[in-house]
């Protein structure tokens, strides 16, 4: 089983001043969290600690989510979509695949029922798509948002009319991207560092969230695991056993879906470092996945800022 672990700030009381002297950071000091301390080969005191520099980063990108099943016959066509506006998009839009329906699992999710069996030899339908993320997210977003099913998308869970103008049909994801990309309303910046050790098949990931605007509310960070590409069946209104499934959201890092709060303060040049570790199912590697890294407003859900992260 995957170990989801998160482990508490580690820039911290004298060190952080020192590295950011120049900024105004409030971090408070968070109580000690277990740390998977395994995934490091070798002496654990010898782990290198993240250094920073000022993020010069000035585009507001787009996280593009897309909802969507495998039992979907138009689903296809909005990932065509969404695969399209991130091709010409280059390091502005972010596509993550969500698997879930309304309620969380809709016929759209299920898995077949006979896997394994002489009935389906080609076990058709056999791989769960969904998982916890998804569904809690599936179920949050089932009322009031405008999610009537799949196929549909949110750009940056932006609601420019209202709650229920965050899920859009994928004809309409084109316009909203085009929106957000030319207001470039930059409000939050995000940095990331990594550390892969292929030997134990597990990373650490450190963030940084700086605030650019005095800001009111309370903001979480979460981490989306993306699986590149997985060539499995898809219903395409017949059936393809070899269908590219790009960018499928297969986990939060850290095992929540709503993320961690950001607690270094919301006014302009504040900062919240967020530390985590992460072992990689057997099978898989690095070259298998990439991370998109978000912050969120806790009450509206809109995503303030995503970055791409490889490790």
């Amino acid at each position: 089983m995957k170990k989801r672990i998160l482990f508490g700030m580690m820039l911290i009381g004298s060190m952080l001043i020192l590295q950011t002297s120049c900024d105004k950071v409030e971090n408070p000091i968070k109580p000690p969290v277990e740390q998977d301390t395994t995934i490091f080969p070798g002496n654990w005191a010898d782990y290198p600690e993240p250094v920073w520099t000022q993020n010069a980063n000035s585009n507001r990108n787009i996280l593009l989510e897309d909802y969507t099943g495998h039992r979907c016959p138009n689903c296809p066509q909005a990932a065509d979509e969404a695969k399209l506006l991130e091709d010409n998009n280059p390091g502005r839009v972010f596509v993550a695949s969500v698997h879930a329906g309304l309620g969380g699992i809709s016929s759209f999710q299920e898995t077949a029922t006979d896997c394994g069996l002489p009935s389906n030899p080609e076990n058709k339908y056999c791989t769960q798509f969904y998982n916890d993320i998804s569904l809690a997210y599936g179920n949050a977003f089932s009322s009031g948002f405008g999610f009537i099913g799949n196929p549909m998308g949110t750009i940056n869970r932006t609601t420019p009319t209202g709650p229920t103008s965050m899920f859009l049909l994928r004809n309409a994801w084109a316009g909203r991207v085009s929106d957000v990309l030319n207001a470039n309303d930059l409000k939050v910046n995000i940095q990331a560092q990594s550390n892969y050790y292929a030997s134990t098949n597990g990373f650490y990931l450190h963030t940084e969230v700086e605030f650019l605007e005095d800001l009111t509310g309370n903001y979480n960070t979460v981490v989306y695991l993306i699986e590149n590409d997985i060539l499995d069946w898809q219903d395409v209104n017949s059936y393809d056993s070899l269908y590219h499934h790009h960018n499928v959201m297969q986990d939060c890092i850290d095992g929540l879906p709503w993320g961690r709060t950001i607690s270094g303060g919301t006014e302009t040049g504040n900062k919240t470092y967020f530390d985590y570790s992460y072992k990689l199912p057997s099978g898989k590697t690095n070259e298998d996945y990439h991370l998109l890294i978000y912050v969120y407003d806790l009450d509206t859900y809109e995503v303030l800022q995503v970055i791409k992260h490889e490790f």
